[in-house]
């Protein structure tokens, strides 16, 4: 009896150290897997970086140069303290799946009796106890899920921390890349002024103009001047949010490369996009809450079973106090006794209130995922209008408009020089002109940063969804 009973005990301890669910092992597979490319993907992304003056450089003012937008995100990857922040989440909470099933501290307890209790054989002196709760499978196991839950989501917040990394980083690139191009533009007519400038301040000279005329001129050009200077000094705080998301000192002279001037590429199909869009790892965090809380359901409805303990007694019995005539064959020997038992949960109402918090918090979970999924389409349905205005407008301007303004700034120039316009007319020419070229990279912007939006969205870049 004593032996099956010790069998027993130790059966139901190793089913509890062996509870290992297939979730749990599934996301370990996932950090360790996605650990060994990570190590290999950022030896590669330094690999590739150049360690010449060309292109991009790391010098003590910072990057400086020509930034390249691919290097830049390799940068982040290496770099930033908020990429790296979510990898040790997800990476603390695959070791919190270990964590998670831990058995309760073991107890070892010692007595030394003041008064020693008498037996026939003789006084119980000192006492040694081992004790050891353990938990029923059951909430081990549902114990496990809730931890690999909490894995799964740590690993889609670090999937979508990069996304939004990515983002981030390609949305400042392109403010950069904004400001280079209106900087250009605003210089360019400044130049044109100063030419025009020239023209009349010959003619005051001649006394063929009024002074008031050379004075307007040179009030708009230095408006334009002063513009392109309000323009520069923003270039170190572009640089300074560069910095903060790649991780890496970005120099205030760092330039960008052109803002492209091709035609915007055709999207894929939106049923593609929005398929994409619902997979976002942002729902997969909710979704991994939903099996959190299934899990926490399963171990509210173990809560109504029993707990066993188990614990071995060692008794260390002296010498009876008694002549050695009448001492027993049997005297003196330590005594050892093994104890067996199990908890009584008999808090009902903590019980049914412990379940009917869980089903609560598993119903509030799938609510988020529908919720987020309807976020997420509406973030792409938002984006996706903007890059149908953004390109709707880039086809007005580039076909439309600022031909039309090109070819009125040069008409109305050349009837200035023949005295058949104002310099109103040259001034009012050269303004319409400047809002259209500044309308048009605004369009350009609009559309590359919605298109960034819209691949955070998709998890992709655009030409490789098929």
């Amino acid at each position: 009896m004593r032996i099956s009973t010790i069998a027993i005990c130790l059966l139901t301890v190793g089913l509890s150290l062996a509870a290992c669910t297939s979730a749990a092992s599934h996301e370990r597979d996932n950090f360790d897997r996605y650990d060994e490319e990570r190590l290999a993907a950022l030896a590669d992304a330094l690999d590739e970086l150049p360690k010449s003056s060309e292109g991009i450089e790391q010098i003590d003012p910072g990057l400086a140069g020509t930034l390249d937008l691919n290097q830049l995100i390799r940068l982040s990857e290496v770099h930033s303290p908020r990429l790296a922040a979510a990898y040790e989440k997800w990476r603390g909470s695959v070791s919190g799946i270990t964590a998670a099933t831990a058995l309760p501290d073991a107890t070892l307890s010692y007595t030394e009796f003041i008064r020693s209790i008498e037996t026939r054989l003789g006084p119980i002196e000192r006492r040694f106890m081992f004790q050891q709760r353990v938990p029923n499978p059951g909430k081990l196991i549902a114990r496990e899920e809730q931890a690999a839950g909490v894995a799964s989501a740590m690993k889609a917040n670090f999937e979508a921390t990069r996304l939004g990394l990515r983002e981030s980083l390609v949305l400042a690139y392109v403010d950069l890349q904004a400001l280079d191009a209106r900087l250009e533009i605003l210089n360019q007519l400044a130049e044109t002024l100063r030419t025009i400038e020239e023209v009349i301040e010959a003619r005051v000279t001649a006394n063929l103009a009024p002074q008031s005329a050379l004075l307007r001129v040179q009030v708009e050009a230095e408006k334009l001047e002063s513009d392109a200077r309000s323009l520069e000094r923003r270039r170190p705080a572009i640089a300074a949010t560069l910095s903060a998301i790649v991780g890496t000192r970005v120099s205030a002279e760092a330039r960008a490369v052109r803002l492209s001037n091709s035609a915007p590429a055709e999207l894929p199909q939106e049923a593609k996009l929005y398929a994409l869009a619902i997979d976002h790892p942002s729902v997969q965090e909710e979704f991994a809450r939903v099996a959190i809380a299934d899990a926490k359901v399963d171990e509210a409805g173990w809560m109504w079973v029993p707990d066993m303990f188990f614990g071995v007694e060692y008794q260390m019995v002296g010498k009876p106090d008694i002549s050695s005539a009448m001492l027993p064959n049997e005297y003196g020997e330590d005594a050892v006794a093994v104890t067996v038992g199990i908890t009584i949960p008999w808090q009902f109402h903590v019980n049914l209130a412990r379940g009917d918090k869980a089903r609560a918090e598993r119903q509030a979970a799938r609510f988020m995922v529908d919720q987020r999924r309807l976020d997420i389409q509406a973030r792409l349905e938002q984006q996706l209008f903007a890059r149908t205005d953004a390109s709707r407008l880039i086809g007005l301007y580039e076909e439309t408009v600022l031909p039309k303004a090109r070819q009125t700034l040069e008409l109305v120039r050349g009837d200035f020089t023949s005295d058949s316009a104002t310099l109103t007319d040259v001034l009012d020419s050269e303004r319409s002109l400047l809002a259209a070229e500044l309308s048009l990279v605004n369009a350009r912007v609009d559309l590359l940063k919605a298109e960034a939006r819209i691949e955070s969205i998709v998890a992709r870049e655009l030409e490789t969804v098929e």
